[in-house]
């Protein structure tokens, strides 16, 4: 067996060892205070909400794009990411409503999806289409239950991010391995690496929240930035389905 076939879950042991030795990680309450609390028309935290229906639109086109495969098993991974983006919208935007530990559920859920779908796309075109079909469903088992094991353990007064973390960064991790050392005749590289660098600086602006709304006068904040810039991600997404469709 080819060394390259360790890699990933080698990685995955490696990482998960060192989040046990971490130890318990809880949701910090300053997550919910977003810079940008204005109310605009009767709807709170105004401009954090309404930023998420862009990725209602990511959602019907990426469904359209996804119905041209001509691979059935991808095609339903496909489906499962924009899945993902048509349930981030309401999702999302009832989080932003009325922040809080609970209705982050709400957004985590569709997060998971995304992730868990996107990583399990890339395994299965480069590694192995035979096997990797189970393994998506797997991973979307997984990413689902690290977002309930984390409301669980918060709600009993011990909150633990950490596998949802895993969740969201692993994939990142990982994902540079698979594409080099495993070779598709598709090319994806080109949507991809937009891809990583908006998650990138979509992650910035969220840590950055109030700078950036003040560097820019008010204007937008970092948390309304990175939706726009995770919906941004979503195009990239929709367009490497749509290319693969047409190859």
């Amino acid at each position: 067996m080819k060394f390259k076939s360790f890699l990933v879950p080698a990685l995955a042991v490696i990482v998960a060892t060192i989040l046990l030795f971490v130890g318990p990680i809880p949701q910090k309450d300053s997550y919910h205070q977003f810079a940008d609390q204005r109310t605009i028309a009767g709807i709170a935290n105004f401009w954090n909400v309404i930023s998420n229906l862009p990725f209602s639109l990511i959602a019907a086109w990426g469904f359209s794009a996804a119905g041209q495969l001509q691979d059935k098993k991808l095609k339903v991974i496909s489906g499962f990411i924009f899945l993902g983006f048509f349930l981030l919208a309401p999702g999302s935007g009832y989080y932003h409503l009325q922040p809080g530990n609970v209705s982050l559920v709400y957004d985590r859920l569709p997060m998971s999806l995304i992730f868990m779908s996107f990583f399990s796309w890339i395994i299965y075109d480069r590694i192995d289409r035979a096997k990797n079909f189970l393994l998506f469903i797997v991973l979307n088992m997984l990413g689902i239950s690290t977002v309930l094991y984390w409301i669980y353990t918060e709600q009993t007064g011990a909150g633990d991010l950490r596998w949802y973390a895993m969740v969201q960064f692993f994939p990142v991790l990982a994902i540079p391995l698979i594409l080099r050392f495993y070779k598709s005749p598709f090319k994806h590289e080109r949507e991809i690496i937009p891809i990583f660098v908006l998650f990138g600086v979509a992650k910035l602006t969220e840590s950055y929240d109030a700078q950036i709304q003040g560097w820019l006068s008010g204007l937008i904040s970092g948390h309304t930035l990175k939706h726009v810039l995770m919906a941004t991600a979503g195009y990239f997404i929709v367009k490497m389905i749509r290319r693969r469709a047409s190859i």
